[in-house]
């Protein structure tokens, strides 16, 4: 298990822990969570003294006063847990009925430049999920680090694709995130379909497929999250997930 890393204000206290990575190039405080008793006011301090051009991840309420002392908003999300434990997923779930030309494969069986052109369809510019930009290559180097564990954790057996025909037009890819639920544990990084519309409803498709092999697998929680603006987040209410909390990365101006 990953151990969390301390954050100490400037007289040695800790004031919170949270997970190290790296995101874009910079240190990412992933998961940041205030030590007990610890005040707002001292916890954006802290941040803001030790954590100079880092990406942090905080709670809303910690987020909005670091935004208001200059740090640059780069997702505002919400995230939401299944426990399928507790409420097991549909078993019929696990092998939709698809059109005859349509197939379900394990994502693993596919390389990320496989899956790139559908992303970019699910999330073209503008859209408040597109993190990729507009090229083919920039699209396909964030999916690799999905594909390959980098940015978060190992592409789990559960996450599925569509093809149709040989070409693949929906996925739902989980990631062995560090840390256990509701904030880590196996984690949706991502559910998409091409936008075409013979092809709506593949999404959700996808992610019931995915709850049902992650609960065969032996999977007890499941986690995701949704970026504000994004209608998704509506499906996920209606499926039965469940919102653990609203949260922010930003970016911690460098220091003066």
């Amino acid at each position: 298990m990953t151990e969390r890393e301390p954050l100490r204000d400037a007289r040695g206290r800790i004031v919170a822990d949270y997970l190290a990575g790296m995101r874009g190039g910079r240190p990412w405080a992933d998961d940041l969570r205030a030590a007990p008793g610890t005040p707002v006011p001292d916890l954006v301090a802290a941040i803001r003294a030790g954590l100079p051009d880092w990406h942090v991840s905080v709670d809303e309420e910690v987020g909005v006063q670091l935004a208001a002392h200059g740090a640059e908003l780069r997702r505002h999300s919400h995230c939401y847990t299944w426990d399928l434990a507790a409420a097991p997923p549909e078993p019929r779930w696990e092998f939709p009925a698809l059109p005859r030309t349509m197939v379900m494969v394990p994502a693993g069986d596919l390389e990320a430049a496989h899956l790139t052109p559908a992303w970019m369809s699910a999330y073209p510019v503008g859209h408040p999920d597109n993190r990729h930009g507009e090229t083919f290559e920039s699209a396909r180097e964030q999916l690799a680090i999905l594909f390959d564990g980098t940015l978060i954790g190992g592409l789990m057996p559960c996450s599925v694709a569509v093809l149709d025909g040989s070409r693949p037009i929906a996925a739902c890819l989980v990631s062995d995130r560090p840390g256990s639920a509701p904030m880590g544990g196996p984690w949706i990084t991502e559910v998409f379909r091409d936008a075409a519309s013979r092809y709506a409803g593949l999404g959700v498709t996808v992610l019931r497929s995915t709850l049902a092999r992650a609960a065969q697998d032996g999977v007890r929680a499941i986690g995701l999250t949704v970026t504000e603006g994004n209608r998704a987040r509506n499906t996920y209410d209606k499926l039965g997930f469940a919102l653990t909390g609203s949260f922010m990365t930003l970016t911690i101006p460098p220091a003066a």
